[in-house]
C-alpha cells in the first residue's frame, strides 16, 4: 500500500497538455483533497489513540473480571470448607452430647443401685432392731412374770437392780449400738 501525505498531494504537479484541465481548478481541488486527507489522518490517529485507550480499558476489565472470578471461586471454596467444618463440628458436638448423656445415665444408674442397696440395708437394720427390741421386751416381760411368781433367783434380782440403776436411755443406746455393730463391749473384745 502506498502512503501519501497531504503535503505530497498539495505539491503534486501534472504535465500540461493541450486541452487539459484548468490548473487553478486542479490546484484548488488538490488543496481541498490534501485538507480532507489531513483531516482523515488526524481522525485516524485519534481513533487509534482511542482504540489504544479502549484496549487498555478492556485489558483492565478483563483482569478485573479474572480477579472477580478467582475471588468468586475462592469464596465458594471457602464457603464449602466452612460448611464442611461446621458440619464436622456439629457432628462432634452431637457425639459428645450423646457420650455425656450416656455417662450421666450410667452415673444415675449407679447412684440408683447404691441408693437401693442403702434402702435395703436400712430396711434390714430396722427389721433387726425391731426383732431385737421385741426379744428384749419379751425377755423383760418373762423376767417380770418370774419375779411376780417368785421364781426369780437372786441373780435375776441383781440384774433388775443393775438395770434400774442404769438410765433407760443408756439401755436403748446399748441396743442401738448392738444393732449398728458398735457395741463397746464387742469392740473391746475384738481389739484384744
Amino acid at each position: 500500500m502506498m502512503k501519501i501525505s497531504p503535503l505530497e498531494i498539495e505539491q503534486q504537479s501534472f504535465n500540461k497538455a493541450f486541452r487539459g484541465y484548468d490548473p487553478v481548478e486542479v490546484t484548488t481541488y488538490l488543496e481541498m483533497l490534501a485538507g480532507e486527507f489531513e483531516g482523515l489522518i488526524a481522525e485516524n490517529a485519534e481513533l487509534k489513540e482511542k482504540m489504544k485507550e479502549f484496549s487498555a480499558r478492556l485489558k483492565s476489565y478483563q483482569e478485573l473480571e479474572q480477579t472477580l472470578q478467582d475471588t468468586l471461586l475462592t469464596s465458594q471454596k471457602t464457603a464449602e470448607d466452612t460448611k464442611r467444618n461446621v458440619e464436622k463440628e456439629a457432628d462432634l458436638i452431637i457425639k459428645e452430647a450423646h457420650l455425656e448423656s450416656e455417662r450421666m445415665l450410667e452415673e444415675a444408674k449407679l447412684r440408683l443401685t447404691d441408693l437401693n442397696r442403702k434402702i435395703s440395708d436400712l430396711q434390714m437394720s430396722k427389721e433387726r432392731y425391731v426383732s431385737e427390741f421385741k426379744a428384749f421386751l419379751s425377755a423383760q416381760w418373762h423376767l417380770l412374770e418370774n419375779i411376780e411368781s417368785g421364781e426369780g433367783s437372786s441373780k435375776s434380782f441383781a440384774s433388775i437392780k443393775r438395770r434400774r440403776e442404769r438410765p433407760q436411755g443408756e439401755e436403748l443406746k446399748k441396743i442401738l449400738d448392738s444393732i449398728e455393730g458398735t457395741d463397746p463391749q464387742q469392740q473391746a473384745g475384738s481389739t484384744t
